[in-house]
């Protein structure tokens, strides 16, 4: 878990609410996919072993075979490295004074967008499809009425109450933010 003084701009009274991430399961395609990327040179081989064994005694075609099965491995991992890695530095932080969204562009770009709660607008959760309800996993889209229209979580586990939790933060900060108001006109 990430520690508040890491995070940019945070004042002392702040404390984390919820720290999130897409759900793990939205990897799952990507694993699968990999997985079968990896699996073809293998049975490429075992094809060549069996019906074309004469390919892999060839001084020529063995290596340049072992070659391109190097390089493909090294970009199979090179492209999985980048998606963990784009998986991993996506993060969405909800405080008890904004929220943050964080994400990572590639290997090396970052932006990070932040919102102050009493400007929130309206919260909404969307689940959508019979895997994302059994799992409790969706997108939660927060409003504003400023130049960034929206923030979303994408993906991420219990929606809803992520979106409860958010609407009751911005009513107390709103809230806060409102009596801090009427003390300046008094």
């Amino acid at each position: 878990m990430i520690h508040l003084n890491h995070l940019p701009n945070c004042s002392p009274n702040e404390k984390i609410i919820h720290f999130l991430r897409r759900h793990p399961i939205t990897l799952i395609g990507l694993i699968i996919s990999y997985i079968g990327i990896l699996v073809l040179p293998l049975i490429l081989y075992w094809y060549l072993h069996t019906y074309q064994i004469w390919i892999l005694q060839d001084p020529v075609w063995l290596p340049i075979i072992v070659l391109a099965g190097s390089f493909l491995f090294l970009f199979v991992w090179l492209f999985l490295f980048q998606h963990f890695m784009d998986y991993y530095l996506d993060i969405w932080v909800v405080t008890t004074e904004r929220v943050l969204n964080i994400e990572q562009i590639g290997l090396f770009s970052r932006h990070i967008s932040e919102l102050r709660l009493y400007q929130i607008q309206d919260v909404t959760s969307n689940v959508t499809g019979a895997i994302k309800t059994l799992l409790d996993y969706g997108n939660v889209e927060i409003q504003t009425a400023g130049e960034k229209a929206r923030f979303l979580f994408e993906e991420v586990p219990h929606p809803s109450r992520i979106a409860k939790s958010v609407i009751e933060l911005s009513e107390i900060d709103r809230k806060k933010h409102l009596d801090e108001a009427v003390e300046g006109f008094t």
